[in-house]
């Protein structure tokens, strides 16, 4: 790790690592919001992004997409583990705490 420079938000070596899954159905680009990608069906083919260390080099990249099936087995692609912040407390209005 870390045997490039960096982009350009810190980060090294993103670029041919894995192929990432995303839980968006897959279709062509260009993208488009309401083309039904983001309807969240368990048998359409899902959108794997970017490019792995078996790729040619025009395949590594961000914006290169293929389409597999959800239980298709492939050897060079992963996911990323994303975690959302815990909602904010809202702040006490006066006046209207019980006692």
């Amino acid at each position: 790790m870390g045997k490039y420079l960096p982009n350009a938000w810190g980060l090294h070596d993103m670029h041919g690592n894995v192929c990432e899954w995303t839980r968006s159905d897959y279709r062509p680009q260009p993208y488009l919001d309401d083309d039904g990608r983001n309807g969240l069906s368990p048998t359409a083919p899902k959108a794997v992004r970017g490019g792995s260390w078996y790729d040619r080099p025009i395949e590594a990249r961000s914006g290169f997409c293929l389409g597999y099936l959800p239980h298709q087995g492939v050897y060079d692609v992963g996911f990323r583990a994303t975690c959302e912040p815990a909602p904010a407390a809202k702040p006490a209005v006066a006046g209207t705490a019980k006692k």
